[in-house]
């Protein structure tokens, strides 16, 4: 009996040192669920709302242009205006002349007395330092002679320029002669501007009558506007085309 009563007031004590010890702690907590003892103090990990910064307002546009240290509007730099390439001067033309020949097919000039004519051209290309106001072209040939020691008019030969005008045939002179002929014997020319160019067409026949062999036709390009004592300057340029004739 006597380890029953013992071990009832054990229980007891420490039933009451419950009780007191209930009192005394920690409240429990808001959910209803058994309190529980923490020795470190809750920490809210909630952070106070705060609103987010602003970016500052731009700074407002200035209708104003900025004016660069050297008084360039709208850069800082003269450098970043746009340049304009200037134009390399042209060179200048290489000064070039007159020039002029004379052809014929084959060469040369065959022809039958009595028979048909055959033509010939004679082109000329002016240079770039002169203009002419008269330019005409001279034929020439040394004398002939038959075979009783007689010469014809003219050799026995006609030649006839073609007008492009008109498409007619007209005949120009033919100077028989040894000697070199004189300007004012010249016939009036064409103007010539620089670098103007023309071809023109003749034709030569050998009349029933003259001499047979063969002789050069002499054609020359002469300044007709020059004067008369102007020999070096007035004598522009030659050709020549071998005409023979047989009867």
């Amino acid at each position: 009996m006597g380890r029953r009563r013992t071990a009832h007031r054990a229980a007891a004590a420490v039933v009451v040192a419950a009780a007191l010890l209930s009192g005394c702690g920690p409240e429990p907590s808001p959910a209803g669920g058994a309190g529980e003892v923490s020795d470190v103090p809750s920490v809210s990990t909630t952070l106070p709302l705060t609103p987010a910064a602003s970016p500052p307002p731009s700074a407002p546009v200035s209708a104003t242009p900025q004016t660069g240290p050297s008084g360039y509007e709208g850069s800082a730099s003269p450098s970043a205006r746009p340049v304009t390439p200037t134009a390399k001067p042209k060179a200048p033309s290489r000064p070039t002349k007159l020039t002029m020949f004379a052809s014929a097919p084959g060469g040369r000039i065959d022809l039958v007395r009595g028979g048909a004519a055959k033509e010939f051209t004679v082109s000329v290309h002016n240079g770039n330092t002169r203009a002419y106001a008269e330019v005409a072209v001279a034929f020439q040939m040394e004398i002939m002679e038959t075979v009783n020691g007689n010469s014809a008019a003219q050799n026995g030969f006609v030649v006839e320029r073609r007008d492009p005008a008109t498409g007619r045939w007209t005949d120009v002179e033919l100077r028989v002669a040894n000697d070199v002929q004189p300007l004012w014997l010249t016939a009036t020319g064409s103007p010539l501007a620089l670098e103007a160019s023309r071809v023109e067409r003749y034709r030569i026949l050998a009349v029933p009558v003259g001499p047979a062999g063969s002789m050069p036709l002499l054609i020359r390009l002469v300044d007709a506007a020059a004067p008369d004592d102007a020999w070096d300057t007035a004598f522009l340029g030659n050709a020549s085309l071998m005409v023979s004739a047989k009867g």
